[in-house]
């Protein structure tokens, strides 16, 4: 499996996991910046790369309650928000993400940094949180890819 364009963070204790993923792809138009077109990617990639606990179980982007889309600008730059609520196709598990979209121009390439959380049972609000301030503490090196 080639991970060139993708990498998964995770912190776990024995009843929480937080888990940090990071992936790019090439940059193509402006509906870059479309819930729609990020949902696609987002459940393209964890389809990819992000198995669930039994056979031919994957992480999804929950549908029920759609993900909300918010740009923004921070420390000068472009970023598409979305918020919402993660499940694996084929076993009962889930909880909420949050993701930063964002475009590396001089490499014509779309970033995503995300963070999820599975806690059963337990308040997710500070664990989301505590990912959004490692997330927002990502910069981009403007240093152009070497092939």
């Amino acid at each position: 499996l080639d991970t060139t364009n993708f990498a998964w963070i995770s912190y776990e204790t024995p009843s929480t996991t937080q888990g940090i993923l990071i992936y790019e792809y090439p940059y193509t138009d402006a509906n870059t910046f479309s819930a729609e077109y990020l949902i696609e990617q987002r459940n393209s990639f964890t389809h990819k790369y992000v198995a669930g606990p039994t056979p031919n179980s994957y992480m999804s982007t929950e549908t029920i309650i759609p993900p909300r889309f918010t740009p923004l600008m921070y420390k000068g730059r472009y970023f598409g928000q979305l918020r919402g609520l993660w499940t694996v196709i084929g076993h009962p598990m889930g909880g909420p993400f949050i993701s930063l979209t964002t475009i590396d121009e001089k490499n014509n390439r779309v970033i995503t940094i995300e963070g999820f959380v599975f806690a059963p049972r337990l308040d997710k609000r500070n664990y989301v949180r505590q990912l959004e301030a490692l997330m927002l503490s990502f910069e981009l090196l403007e240093n152009e890819i070497e092939e």
